[in-house]
């Protein structure tokens, strides 16, 4: 019967030192710098003809989006909108209507930016049954607080007249807008 050879433990401890090292660095264990080939990427999701409804705490919708095409991002998690049409109601139930050709939902699902043409509209008995209507390139619009705001030009049209301004500010649960302007002037007496 032949015996192995005795190998110092000194020598095991080394060789272990050694391959640990180049086998954590090996290629086939990605990590954080490692490049992942494009076709094996998680691609996220994507879908069309989607519809998106939040319900609130007394179990009617808060708002619903539907839009053309979704698509998440999977690094980000934010999710791109294509031809989007949005609603939600105001505290007295009045629904607004939004349409944008393109947006961006927040990965937390929180924020909504609108761009490519943004309209707004309403109808209610407190603007004497008229239709309120904003039109602007972009939109920022929080689905937590309804606050919309758009940092841009934009155009108001109401009961047939029409007001611009150079940014926008509305609140839907208080009902409050306010119109920014560059308008700036001093009266001297």
């Amino acid at each position: 019967m032949r015996l192995a050879p005795k190998i110092p433990s000194s020598n095991i401890l080394l060789g272990l030192m050694l391959v640990t090292p180049l086998a954590a660095c090996s290629p086939a264990t990605p990590n954080a710098t490692t490049r992942v080939p494009a076709a094996e990427r998680d691609p996220g999701y994507s879908a069309t003809d989607a519809v998106i409804a939040q319900m609130g705490a007394d179990g009617l919708p808060r708002y619903r989006l539907e839009a053309d095409r979704i698509e998440q991002d999977p690094q980000s998690l934010k999710v791109s909108l294509q031809a989007l049409r949005f609603e939600t109601c105001a505290r007295d139930g009045a629904p607004w209507q939004v349409r944008a050709p393109d947006g961006l939902l927040s990965a937390d699902a929180r924020r909504l930016d609108l761009s490519g043409g943004v309209t707004v509209s309403t109808e209610s008995k407190a603007l004497g049954n008229g239709r309120l209507q904003l039109v602007t390139d972009r939109l920022q619009y929080d689905l937590e607080s309804s606050r919309m705001r758009a940092p841009g030009a934009v155009k108001v049209s109401l009961q047939g007249h029409e007001l611009a301004a150079t940014g926008l500010d509305a609140n839907l649960r208080t009902r409050q807008l306010r119109l920014q302007s560059a308008i700036r002037g001093r009266f001297k007496p």
